[in-house]
């Protein structure tokens, strides 16, 4: 219970936003330490980074790949990685690291296709690793506070589940101006994958009630707009559900 795992991460340089969030998650229990990466495509940035956060620049590398080849081969490897990058490069990077007998953290989606997280999968269980996907929220204490409540049944049985993601940084097309990275791979399918608001933050919605309340998707009906002309991918969503107990959501 003492140990104090090691681990390296894949994205989250200078400039990173979910970087950031995942370096002060796993430093909050100090069960974890951050030793090596690869933090950005620009190897400039990586060095910086590392440096700022008082890396060895031994275990700074240049690549996802130089990093799972070199760390794999360590006696002293590091226990995970955490994969920050963007959507489409998740696939590659993890399956490099599991193969090399590295566990993997990555932040969702783990792929952009089901055939790609069944080979993951697959992948770690032959290997006897651990693959998973983070969804930081389910991290707050009012989200855990909120599923002791329901788990206990003092708010009696669920019936209708209510919830929303709302955000306005995308309400104009931002993503043409050519300064906001996020906006640009957002609502590119070549990064993003099918689904833009759906993917990004529909997915926190829908982890978020069945991480506190246990319910189970039986069926869906959705709708998918696209309110900025000349997006290809989604910015407004409305879905209702039914679980399998019976409940009904929105």
């Amino acid at each position: 219970m003492n140990e104090v795992l090691s681990f390296g991460m894949v994205g989250g340089g200078i400039g990173s936003l979910i970087g950031e969030v995942h370096h002060k998650a796993a430093f909050f229990d100090r069960k974890a330490k951050l030793v090596a990466g690869c933090f950005s495509r620009s190897y400039d940035n990586t060095l910086s980074t590392g440096k700022k956060l008082g890396l060895d620049s031994g275990r700074l590398y240049k690549n996802f790949k130089e990093m799972a080849e070199k760390e794999g081969a360590r006696e002293d490897k590091i226990d995970f990685v955490i994969i920050v990058t963007p959507n489409n490069s998740h696939f590659e990077i993890a399956r490099a690291f599991l193969k090399k007998g590295i566990n993997v953290v990555c932040d969702k989606p783990l792929t952009l296709k089901v055939e790609e997280a069944e080979e993951l999968i697959n992948l770690a269980k032959k290997r006897d690793l651990l693959c998973c996907v983070t969804y930081t929220y389910s991290g707050y204490p009012m989200v855990k506070h909120a599923r002791e409540i329901i788990s206990r049944g003092e708010i009696g049985k669920i019936r209708m589940v209510m919830g929303e993601y709302l955000q306005e940084w995308l309400a104009m097309p931002v993503e043409k101006e050519g300064v906001n990275k996020q906006a640009s791979s957002r609502t590119d399918p070549k990064y993003s994958g099918k689904s833009n608001c759906v993917a990004d933050i529909g997915s926190h919605v829908e982890h978020i009630i069945s991480y506190m309340t246990g319910l189970k998707i039986e069926s869906l009906c959705a709708n998918l707009d696209i309110f900025v002309e000349g997006r290809a991918l989604d910015d407004n969503a409305e879905i209702l559900l039914k679980y399998t107990s019976g409940a009904q959501g929105i």
